[in-house]
């Protein structure tokens, strides 16, 4: 087995396919557009493989990448699998600090890094005294560094056969809650997830897939299916709302990963061609059969705003890094049910357990809690990760008996259907009652005048922890405190009304676009003077 069989396949039957069609090279390199045909990418692939392994890299060695979406990511990733080695993607967004942590947690003994990405960060210039050697991606950087092409331009390699529990990456956590833990996926977890996303997202022949979002995250797990199925993979080094609208039109695109702040962006990006759509069900772009959404939770207004202008393409997903990306789903039927008024409910819901996975909700000793009680969301599905890399404890804290324990709080409703309440971590023990903070913020949501919430505890001498809420308002404008406490007083029992509101001008937020609570408390703390 190894990942790089959903790219062999399609190369010897449709060679003269469209494999990738990178659509930012002509801005990079000053050239035409760069289509490439699976023949030439199958060749590409197997030159870098050759080549990392001329470089005197083993079996298992780990290679980062830091380099923004493009065919240099896409062939990179893809050499690295079939030489036998480990893949490290690093979000070209993240911090220094996190890039260098990253680095040295993987024990990687090379980076692949765009030339800008790494000149730009002065910090990454001590790389090399790790024992990292770098190699650009694209454009001029001086010696010791070495060019990608000394790579591209080896011989051709059979790709490196590895066992199902091979190491395929480490794909580094988000970080919310300190630093980021290496997940070690395998082979069969990156095969598992290509074939669950074919079956789920009802691939067909020749899929159009526009890769918007980073492919070191969420949206790489979609470059494989869409590679089975002999589709084309568009990739774009940047989100920009208007060219994505623009590329999906002109290029037919079928399917695309996005997380919902991209979706709302799209929603405020002015379409003129939106008015000539032949119905509500085929939406502005006839071609688009699925936006597929996870990441974060989505906000009501922007999930009917979506079905209102892209018509009835929506599907969503509930899963982690960890165990990516189908633990539950929420279908193109479940969203045509919230369209159509008959389950609105449903807009709150991550969807049913997928078969083939099992979902348990469980208290703090691993117990399951009766139907509607909200406890801790409890796993087993194929493609879970092998564990934490190098991190014994947490990983044994993960994973228990079998199950992986995921750290989000959640209920199941008579149906079947999912409700994600709140990260466990993130759950405010307020009087001795436990206050998730994402019904809390989902309440706020609902008053006009509120763009985004995020609901913390502080430390209080009385509650043990107060609820606070920090706001951010759509017009500029902070809505009054009494006006606040009468909506909180009808909307939210006693015990889960905020007892301080805080406005600011916008929520911090990672690379991945999760609020960093984290920091807010810190703030916050700081400016009482309590830090």
């Amino acid at each position: 087995m190894n990942i790089v069989q959903h790219l062999a396949g399609p190369a010897a039957r449709h060679p003269q396919r469209v494999a990738l069609i990178d659509a930012d090279a002509p801005i990079r390199e000053n050239s035409g557009r760069l289509v490439v045909t699976y023949e030439q990418l199958w060749e590409r692939v197997r030159r870098v493989a050759g080549g990392l392994l001329a470089r005197g890299l083993k079996n298992g060695d780990r290679v980062a990448l830091l380099m923004p979406n493009s065919l240099e990511y896409v062939e990179s990733f893809l050499g690295i699998a079939a030489a036998g080695l480990v893949a490290v993607p690093m979000n070209i967004r993240l911090l220094e600090s996190e890039l260098l942590h990253m680095l040295k947690d993987s024990g990687a003994r090379l980076l692949i890094a765009q030339d800008s990405l790494f000149t730009d960060r002065e910090a990454l210039i001590a790389v090399p005294e790790l024992g990292v050697a770098v190699m650009r991606a694209a454009g001029a950087l001086t010696a010791p560094k070495f060019p990608f092409d000394s790579l591209s331009d080896a011989a051709p390699i059979a790709p490196v056969d590895k066992a199902p529990d091979d190491l395929a990456s480490l794909m580094y956590t988000s970080g919310t809650t300190g630093l980021p833990k290496g997940v070690m996926l395998p082979h069969r977890s990156w095969t598992a997830v290509a074939d669950e996303t074919r079956r789920l997202l009802e691939y067909g022949d020749a899929e159009i897939t526009l890769h918007a979002a980073p492919l070191t995250h969420g949206a790489g797990f979609m470059l494989l299916p869409t590679l089975a199925n002999a589709g084309t993979n568009i990739v774009i080094s940047r989100f920009e709302p208007a060219r994505v609208l623009q590329l999906m039109r002109a290029e037919r695109v079928t399917n695309s990963f996005l997380v919902p702040s991209m979706i709302q962006m799209l929603l405020d990006t002015p379409d003129p061609d939106a008015a000539n759509a032949s119905s509500r069900n085929t939406g502005s772009h006839p071609d688009l059969k699925s936006i597929y959404y996870a990441g974060s939770p989505i906000d009501p207004g922007t999930l009917k705003g979506a079905l209102a202008r892209f018509g009835l393409v929506l599907v969503q997903s509930f899963g982690q890094m960890e165990s990516p990306m189908f633990f539950t789903l929420m279908d193109r039927k479940d969203h045509a049910r919230i369209a159509d008024g008959s389950a609105a409910h449903l807009i709150r819901s991550a969807g049913r357990a997928i078969p083939g996975v099992k979902v348990r909700i469980v208290d703090d000793d691993g117990h399951d809690l009766p139907q509607g009680e909200a406890g801790e969301i409890a796993v087993q599905a194929s493609q879970t990760m092998l564990g934490y890399w190098n991190r014994p404890e947490a990983t044994a804290e993960s994973i228990r008996h079998g199950w992986l324990h995921t750290g989000d709080v959640g209920r199941f409703d008579a149906n079947g259907y999912l409700y994600i309440v709140d990260r466990k971590k993130d759950m405010i023990i307020s009087g001795g009652s436990n206050v998730y903070a994402r019904e809390v913020e989902e309440a706020l949501l609902g008053l006009n005048g509120i763009k985004e919430a995020a609901v913390i505890g502080l430390p209080h001498p009385k509650w043990g922890e107060m609820v606070t809420a920090v706001l951010v308002s759509e017009t500029g404008a902070p809505i009054d405190d009494a006006t606040l406490v009468d909506y909180c007083r009808s909307h939210l029992p006693d015990y889960r009304r905020p007892k301080r509101f805080t406005w600011i001008g916008s929520l911090p937020r990672n690379a991945y676009g999760k609020v960093l609570k984290r920091e807010l408390r810190k703030n916050l703390l700081e400016a009482d003077g309590k830090v």
